[in-house]
């Protein structure tokens, strides 16, 4: 089944396209500090995570929001999911595989980073990336603190048994 492309080519289309751009171009020049592995199951556990928020709070009877210009999925909702979603947590673990803060300093950081994630949301949302039908940025930032931290733990179960090479 091929996805269809947008009937409009817009804004939220061009933000897309733009902050995929610019989270790989940052990807390839910041140092990595996860081993291939790890990066690997983030991307992995994120993706799945997006699809699961948009199959299980985004469709009836919840319908608390949908994504680009319509309810059914086209093309740049693939890229949303598997390559724009992913990279903000992939940030929030490789940075904290180097600086590895503890106690209320790892509390700061995952609030630190749900503040952020927050920020680019409601960017999006007013590029129409996201338009809400019952869901609110507070929801979200609650959403970001669990996945944050989820994220953390599992890199650090992960750079145990795989350290980076």
């Amino acid at each position: 089944m091929i996805l269809p492309l947008p009937e409009r080519f817009d804004a939220n289309e061009v933000f897309i396209i733009i902050s995929t751009v610019l989270t790989l171009v940052l990807l390839f020049l910041l140092p990595r500090r996860l081993s291939v592995i790890t990066i690997n199951v983030i991307w992995t556990f994120n993706v799945f995570l997006a699809l699961l928020a948009d199959i299980t709070i985004s469709v009836k009877p919840n319908d608390f929001y949908f994504t680009i210009d319509h309810k059914k999925h086209e093309l740049f909702d693939v890229i949303l999911h598997f390559v724009t979603y992913p990279t903000l947590p992939y940030f929030v673990v490789n940075f904290y595989q180097q600086y590895k803060p503890k106690s209320l300093k790892l509390l700061f950081y995952i609030v630190f980073w749900a503040g952020v994630a927050i920020a680019l949301e409601w960017i999006s949302v007013k590029f129409h990336v996201f338009t809400y039908t019952g869901w609110k940025l507070s929801l979200s930032f609650m959403v970001y603190l669990v996945v944050f931290a989820a994220n953390i733990w599992l890199s650090n179960i992960l750079e145990k048994k795989h350290p980076r090479t």
